[in-house]
């Protein structure tokens, strides 16, 4: 966990179980469980590049980059703010 906060993270482990719900497994930004495309995409955006070039550049919606974008924030656990430090810290990195 991050910034010392093991404790209240145990406690709300404790609270999920006893209401029978599920904890989510911590993500990690990791841009290595990136597809091909989906790397790309966090590149472009992290340059700075808008929905609509990055739409243009796959040939593709904008609705299919915000999905892609989507994916990406998931997988990755970060926004939007957070895809530069995902990038630059990847083996893969191009850029």
């Amino acid at each position: 966990m991050q910034c010392g906060a093991d404790a209240l993270a145990a406690r709300a482990r404790e609270e999920l179980n006893a209401t029978g719900l599920w904890p989510l497994q911590p993500r990690t930004a990791d841009a290595d469980s990136l597809t091909v495309q989906e790397r790309a995409v966090a590149e472009w955006a992290a340059g700075g590049w808008s929905n609509a070039r990055i739409a243009e550049a796959l040939g593709a919606s904008d609705a299919v980059v915000r999905r892609l974008l989507s994916d990406i924030y998931l997988k990755a656990g970060c926004d939007h703010a957070g895809l530069p430090r995902l990038v630059a810290e990847s083996p893969g990195a191009s850029g």
